[in-house]
């Protein structure tokens, strides 16, 4: 016996919910990335060099991965719509903080709020988009839920440095735009339906916890996670040095410029995404590392012949490459997800993602002091390529085994 269709007020009322999810999550994740733009702006005003920018960068990094780690099973006492609305609040703080930085710990201290925020609202985010996916739809849940985060840290530095180069106080005016939408977002929250009650939150207890899939899924899952490490080292390098560069590659100034430049990367993972999404994940996985590999290999030649062409060719190439690495990544983890340790599985594969965007570019700021820029960039960008093509290779072969059975 088939079951009885929802009536269409109640399938209005998920599609409003699931709108407002996707849009509050597209908005934290903008928050997330729209530093990018301005860190030209904080080296000249704080006196801080392309080392100082990396921890800022970092800091954000760490304060996602340790909600990830501690704080993504917020929703299961609470729901997701409370742990979005907490989400929010800790976005605001770390706004607020970054608006008045005065000096690099204290960015630092605002850009890990934000991570922070941005690290419990994906969790939350993925859980509500996929309970409320109003025609039962179940795939395109995670791919909204992708395709907006994606939209959200690409529309994050273009939005922010417009306002930077045409609106007044360039370092505070960005933080109060989105502090605004913020928000909006959570008056929309407030005026949905919540899906569990506030009182469980007096018991939670943060807790480190990171969940591995049974040794059979072993296999996947760490190519999945791997590819995808290689993907946010590569996202880490250009978000948080690429303004500085385009500076001195392209004939062009301001926070504008730089923001767009930053955009430009994200445009092109979200492009791979909407383009490709019916490739096969191992597929995938195997043209994303590749294409990754080769972004970066023409990052060191644009540098080398001071080619801001090439740069803006290998922002854009290394970006198509990630979206597509990524979304293969995030396919082939949901395939081996199962039972009630399923949700930790994908936060524990997140959690290497932004492993990443940290350890790396941390590394690279280290390097910088002692060898220079270009030589630190070179380096890592050898060792990136090297365990990309690796990757590919291993993803290519499953494959090849897939197609064999």
């Amino acid at each position: 016996m088939k079951p009885l269709p929802e009536p269409p007020s109640a399938v209005k009322a998920a599609m409003n919910r699931f709108i407002a999810i996707a849009v509050t999550l597209g908005i934290v994740m903008a928050s997330a990335t729209l530093a990018s733009p301005l860190y030209p702006l904080y080296e000249h005003s704080l006196g801080i060099t392309s080392a100082g920018i990396t921890i800022a960068y970092s800091a954000y990094m760490a304060g996602a991965l340790l909600a990830l780690l501690s704080l993504a099973h917020l929703s299961e006492h609470v729901g997701f719509v409370h742990a979005l609305r907490v989400a929010i609040l800790l976005l605001l703080v770390g706004l607020l903080i970054s608006s008045d930085a005065h000096a690099l710990p204290v960015l630092a201290a605002g850009r890990f709020a934000i991570g922070l925020a941005a690290g419990m609202a994906s969790s939350a985010a993925t859980a509500g988009l996929a309970a409320l996916e109003p025609h039962g739809q179940v795939r395109r849940a995670p791919l909204v839920g992708s395709v907006m985060t994606v939209a959200g840290f690409g529309l994050g530095p273009f939005a922010a440095g417009a306002a930077a180069q045409f609106l007044p106080h360039p370092l505070i005016t960005p933080y109060l735009m989105f502090a605004v939408a913020a928000v909006l977002a959570w008056v929309a929250l407030t005026a949905l339906p919540a899906d569990g009650s506030i009182g469980p939150i007096r018991q939670f207890r943060p807790k480190l916890r990171f969940h591995l899939p049974a040794m059979h899924a072993m296999r996947p899952f760490a190519l999945a996670a791997l590819t995808t490490f290689v993907g946010y080292t590569l996202l880490s390098l250009y978000a948080s040095l690429a303004p500085s560069f385009l500076v001195e590659l392209l004939p062009w100034r301001g926070p504008a410029v730089t923001g767009a430049g930053v955009a430009l990367l994200f445009a092109g993972s979200a492009l791979a995404q909407l383009a490709l999404r019916k490739v096969s994940s191992t597929r995938g996985l195997t043209v994303g590392a590749i294409l990754i590999a080769a972004s970066v290999g023409l990052l060191v030649l644009s540098l080398s012949v001071h080619s801001g062409i090439l740069f803006i060719a290998s922002d854009l190439l290394g970006g198509f490459g990630q979206g597509l690495a990524f979304m293969s990544a995030v396919a082939m983890v949901n395939s081996i997800r199962s039972g009630e340790h399923g949700g930790r599985i994908v936060s524990s594969f997140f959690s290497v993602a932004y492993v990443g965007g940290i350890v790396p570019i941390v590394a690279l700021g280290l390097m910088s002091a002692w060898i220079g820029v270009f030589a630190a960039i070179a380096w890592l960008s050898a060792a990136l390529a090297l365990l990309a093509l690796l990757l590919a290779t291993i993803a290519h072969r499953t494959t090849k085994s897939l197609q064999g059975t």
